[in-house]
């Protein structure tokens, strides 16, 4: 296990190869790290001709799977995912975001790079990043070219230009501060790797799904793969369970604390969620929230109080535990937990429809198991209504007294 004085070295490390590279290609070219930062905000479609050249170099140039890669191992992770994808989702959105939001360190990367902190873009990154979860699932999506490989060197290169911008010169926000290490730093990167992991198997727990000690680790490895081809260079930390475990807990009493950055990225999240429920279910996301990450870590991120019925979510857990081995009627425990992560990218679908939001992809198998529907604009127009209707009304209720 690394010791916390080494742990501590690792924010002062950023990406060194993907700085590398992003300098060589900006030095053949009048772009600016900006540029790269801004156009990547921007649909695939709307992103110039020069973007999409240097993400296929970086493609074509990019690291092999490490050495240690299991492809056995990699194929049972993903395996594991599609056998619990939905509830895997769920947790993503209730417990492993809101966990890395605590993270007050980090979470001010966001602050200083203003076109990451606009609520509009906040909420695409969150659907950037429950399309990454789906992609690195796919069967040979970490192969060079596969679609997961796509998806991480975006995001790696991501990270670099987000670097490149917060310690050049006219910063956005100011200077940066020294103590909180570099922008995007190792230890931010290897605890962000730790929450999709870890959290999710407590998460998992919580709900009632025991994982076995066999797809943790084989899932541990899915992950800690995917982080070596990011560039975070300690993944292979995540490949025993036990340790994997101990240092999450590790981090989570040195990374986390209460900040207004995670407050705020937080709310983003529960209004993304809020407006994906059914009428008469809008305080389901922030009662699964403070029941899979506890009320202290909830406190510190200012999720709101829980429902009145909150007190019925272990005993549905503990119901799902005793259904476990009976597939076809343990879903009926997992009803509010599930229908977090369904609505949510249901709602991300309707938004792709109306051209609100960048392609939210999934599998026909995955719609129909999820029972999600594509079911054209008419539709998507009544809930499109009805989310409306429910906002005016919140905000009425949050609106001071005249």
């Amino acid at each position: 296990m690394p010791t916390d004085d080494f742990l501590l070295g690792l924010r002062a490390d950023g990406d060194r190869a993907a700085s590398k590279d992003l300098h060589e290609a900006l030095r053949r070219s009048p772009r600016t790290a900006a540029d790269v930062l801004r156009v990547l905000r921007k649909p695939a479609a709307d992103q110039p001709k020069w973007l999409h050249e240097l993400l296929d170099e970086w493609v074509q140039g990019g690291p092999n799977l490490p050495s240690w890669a299991d492809p056995k191992l990699i194929e049972s992770g993903q395996r594991f995912f599609n056998n619990w994808d939905l509830a895997i989702c769920t947790a993503l959105f209730t417990a492993c975001l809101p966990s890395a939001y605590a993270g007050w360190r980090g979470v001010a990367v966001l602050a200083h790079v203003s076109q990451l902190a606009e609520q509009g873009t906040v909420a695409r990154r969150i659907g950037e990043t429950g399309q990454m979860l789906l992609d690195i699932t796919k069967r040979g999506a970490l192969e060079r070219g596969g679609i997961g490989y796509k998806r991480i060197v975006l995001v790696r290169v991501l990270h670099e230009a987000v670097r490149e911008v917060l310690l050049g010169e006219d910063a956005p926000g100011g200077d940066w501060p020294a103590a909180n290490g570099v922008p995007v730093n190792q230890e931010d990167l290897l605890a962000t790797l730790m929450t999709f992991t870890v959290i999710v198997f407590r998460a998992l727990d919580r709900m009632g799904i025991k994982v076995t000690p066999g797809d943790q680790e084989a899932y541990l490895h899915l992950w800690a793969v995917a982080g070596d081809l990011l560039g975070i260079t300690e993944a292979k930390l995540l490949c025993q369970p036990r340790d994997a475990d101990s240092l999450t807990t590790r981090f989570q009493e040195s990374l986390q604390g209460p900040s207004d950055d995670g407050a705020y990225l937080m709310s983003v999240l529960l209004r993304e969620m809020e407006l994906a429920m059914p009428l008469g279910w809008l305080r389901v996301p922030r009662t699964v929230v403070r029941f899979l990450i506890g009320d202290q870590v909830a406190d510190m991120i200012k999720v709101p109080g829980a429902a009145w019925w909150s007190s019925a979510l272990p005993a549905a857990a503990g119901l799902n535990r005793r259904l476990h081995r009976y597939p076809k009627i343990r879903h009926i425990s997992e009803i509010p937990s599930r229908m977090v992560g369904r609505r949510i990218i249901q709602l991300w679908i309707d938004q792709h429809q109306r051209g609100e939001r960048h392609p939210f992809s999934i599998t026909a198998e995955q719609a129909q198991r999820w029972h999600l529907a594509d079911d054209g604009r008419a539709v998507t127009a009544i809930r499109r209504r009805l989310r409306r209707r429910r906002q005016r009304l919140r905000e009425a209720e949050k609106a001071p007294p005249r």
